[in-house]
């Protein structure tokens, strides 16, 4: 770096000290103290090449430079060139081509000249000069590089000059550059090879075009040593590519003199300095500068020249394909993969490789999403984290950090996944993997399918990534990783955590086979209940709740008061006060007569948690101790309160082909309408008929299905139906009617029998 410091400073080594076009201007003699031997007496300052570099000590070419800035910056002498037209650069050449002075290539730069550098021939030097803070030494800076410029192109194709005069120095660093690999894509255009490259042949346009031609010269710059030394920095650079990791990759690429202020606004604001992007804001208020002064800077460094070819970047390229490999997977284990394959030295995260891929024009198969429990998955938003994990596999507990990297199709199952994770978990308080990844699937497949169709096995990759996706929610908890049993706590209300809570509330202590078992009774919940152990780890992991062995213990005890509310505390309420075990028909009636609905009261004793079934349509608190004379008690009870007569009363045929029922109502019947059909009309009373009064009015309609009928109810609660009453149902099979009739003889009919029954 010290020799391309001096080499962009004027004077520069093995260039022309004194322009050839101010020659004329140069006519003074060398002063006699700076002079070496006695030819040197007749040499003026125009006669100053790049022969002199040989000739004169370093001290002295620098005071000889400055004497010729002098004498072109005299009054006189900028009278006599202020009119001439200045030299045209070859055609193509930029602002980047010349090694100029930092103040000789703002100012041009400022003028717009870095890609048209020869507009500077339709100037004269008076326009030249007049260019703001553009003094004689920018003037006398520019002419020497453009001079150098065309003069480095004549000595590499000229050939006059017999091959056995080259510089064996030379020749050894050209073939030491040609037989590296990677001098085929290190480029002109690469700012960590370009000032070597130019400083040796500005026409070369990768190292190995530029060993070539130092191989197939016929002349010797004027310091083959100075070349040959750039060329060995030229192969150490372009063999330490290799070795760095991508941030100082991308460090030598974009901002070659780290050092300056505005490289430092660049690296902070990539995050090639700590491996962490930062916004705009935190670098402007890093630097004291505006938000739009830092995007100005780093949109400048950044910018891409037109044609420019594909900058080689080793270390970026192999982490682009180590994460294209693990996909999906957790951000923060595929950065501790990068440190580990010695890619990152300060931990560069996903977003930041990302970034810099973009910058290199590299395409990014990948997406990084944040998942976020309370408010789904959104992509691209979120800061990344610090946190960092080892390739190791993640333990079952809370992810450390939930940002996920996929691929970008992957994006759209990665939001169901959350949605749906998050709604299962909402009403049933614990899912399995392979549930969430079914649903996904299917939902998929059914996109524009009208037939429903076997859906076939999960994929594996569609398992993986609702897994990773999952990991990475809020409040995810393993309950059996093996089988793939999961929760997230602070989202689980309902399902298990409401029916652990009322069980505890009423019986104090269960087992995990009663949880089980009460949570089978609720069929539409669950249709099948978890295993115990997962039922075991969820418990363990649920506040207010201790776990002995297979034990669920309440700590502190609860009160049911507080944990049941409508239907269920009142079957708590009137199996404490009656029970704790009763018949279903006693217990209806008491329940009832409390203001409970008839439906809702069979509804909550078939699925309600809290409820135990000891016996046919014998119902209990849960874990109620009953004796088994208790029970055979209430069996015994029941069959002395059995009607003697069924519903079905009898049934038959009419004379005009139509089947006629007869029903004596029984209390189930009169209340819920449901009644049965006798199994020889099975096969041709089925489906749906419409329901007539006896006037013809329509009045609903009676459905059966298996042997059983109901519609029934709307026109037996509005005739205020009474346990005993008895009906005819009149179908017609072909017009798909029933008719509805009270059997009034059939009451009276009853009631004569009754009167003439010996006493």
């Amino acid at each position: 770096m010290a020799m391309l410091k001096v080499a962009h400073r004027y004077p520069r080594r093995g260039e022309r000290i004194a322009p050839r076009t101010l020659q004329q201007l140069l006519l003074e003699p060398i002063p006699p103290r700076l002079q070496v031997s006695g030819n040197d007496r007749e040499r003026k300052l125009s006669d100053l090449d790049e022969i002199a570099w040989d000739h004169f000590s370093l001290q002295a070419i620098e005071e000889l430079a400055e004497r010729i800035v002098k004498r072109v910056g005299s009054r006189p002498a900028r009278k006599v060139f202020q009119h001439w037209p200045f030299p045209r650069p070859p055609a193509g050449t930029r602002l980047e081509d010349l090694l100029l002075e930092t103040r000789t290539r703002r100012c041009l730069s400022r003028q717009g000249l870095d890609d048209h550098l020869e507009e500077l021939g339709d100037r004269t030097f008076g326009e030249i000069l007049s260019i703001p803070a553009f003094g004689t030494r920018c003037l006398v800076d520019l002419l020497a590089a453009i001079e150098s410029l065309q003069q480095a192109g004549l000595r590499m194709s000229n050939d006059r000059v017999p091959a056995e005069s080259r510089s064996d120095e030379l020749t050894a660093a050209a073939a030491r550059l040609a037989d590296l690999a990677e001098s085929r894509s290190a480029c002109h255009d690469d700012r960590r090879f370009a000032r070597l490259m130019r400083a040796v042949d500005v026409g070369a346009h990768t190292a190995s075009e530029l060993a070539d031609r130092l191989l197939a010269r016929r002349q010797d710059p004027p310091d083959p040593a100075y070349v040959a030394e750039q060329v060995r920095e030229l192969c150490h650079r372009i063999q330490a590519m290799a070795e760095q990791p991508m941030e100082q990759e991308l460090i030598d690429i974009f901002a070659p003199a780290p050092g300056e202020r505005n490289a430092q606004i660049l690296i902070g604001y990539y995050g090639w300095d700590d491996g962490c992007p930062h916004t705009l804001t935190e670098i402007g208020e890093r630097f004291g500068i505006t938000r739009e002064r830092v995007r100005q800077v780093c949109a400048k460094f950044t910018k891409k020249p037109r044609g420019v070819s594909t900058i080689p970047a080793p270390a970026l390229d192999r982490a682009l394909a180590l994460v294209a490999a693990r996909l999906p997977c957790s951000a923060a284990r595929l950065e501790a993969e990068l440190i580990d394959a010695r890619l990152t030295s300060v931990g560069m995260s996903i977003e930041a490789l990302a970034a810099g891929a973009k910058l290199l024009g590299r395409a990014v198969h990948f997406k990084v999403v944040k998942i976020e429990g309370e408010k789904g998955a959104s992509p691209d938003r979120a800061k990344p984290g610090r946190s960092r994990e080892s390739a190791a596999d993640r333990p079952a507990t809370l992810p450390s950090d939930n940002r996920l990297v996929i691929a970008p199709d992957q994006l759209d199952v990665v939001l169901a996944t959350v949605d749906l994770a998050k709604k299962e978990i909402y009403f049933h308080g614990l899912s399995t993997v392979e549930q969430i990844a079914r649903r996904i699937s299917a939902a998929g497949q059914g996109k524009g399918a009208k037939s429903k169709q076997p859906m076939t096995a999960v994929p594996s990759s569609l398992h993986e990534l609702t897994r990773q996706t999952l990991m990475r929610m809020d409040g995810f908890s393993w309950l059996d990783e093996a089988t793939g049993w999961f929760r997230l706590l602070g989202t689980d209300k309902h399902g298990l955590p409401k029916a652990i809570d009322k069980m505890l509330a009423v019986a104090g202590t269960v087992t995990a086979a009663q949880l089980g078992t009460a949570l089978g009774r609720n069929r539409r919940l669950w249709k099948e209940p978890p295993p115990e152990k997962v039922l075991l780890a969820f418990c363990r992991q649920t506040r207010g709740v201790r776990v002995e062995g297979d034990r669920i213990i309440s700590v502190p005890p609860r009160d049911w008061k507080k944990s049941l509310r409508g239907v269920e505390a009142k079957l708590v309420a009137v199996l404490q006060a009656h029970g704790p075990v009763m018949e279903r028909g006693a217990m209806e009636d008491l329940c009832v007569e409390r203001g409970m609905n008839r439906f809702s009261f069979h509804a909550f004793i078939s699925w309600s948690p809290v409820i135990a079934q000891y016996g046919h349509n014998l119902y209990g608190l849960l874990g109620a101790e009953v004796t088994p004379q208790q029970l055979d008690k209430l069996r015994a009870e029941r069959r002395a309160q059995r009607p003697s007569r069924r519903v079905l009363d009898r049934h038959g045929w009419t004379d005009d082909g139509k089947v006629w029922l007869s029903y004596r109502l029984s209390k189930a019947a009169s209340t819920y309408a449901v009644i049965t059909v006798p199994a020889a009309l099975k096969k041709v009373v089925h489906g749906r008929f419409e329901l007539l009064a006896p006037d013809g009015r329509a009045i609903g309609t009676l459905a059966t299905k298996d042997g059983r009928a109901w519609g029934l109810g709307a026109f037996l609660r509005k005739q205020s139906a009474r346990i005993g009453d008895h009906i005819i149902l009149t179908l017609d099979l072909e017009k798909r009617t029933a008719v509805v009739s009270w059997d009034e003889k059939r009451a009276e009919d009853e009631v004569r029998d009754k009167e003439l029954r010996p006493r």
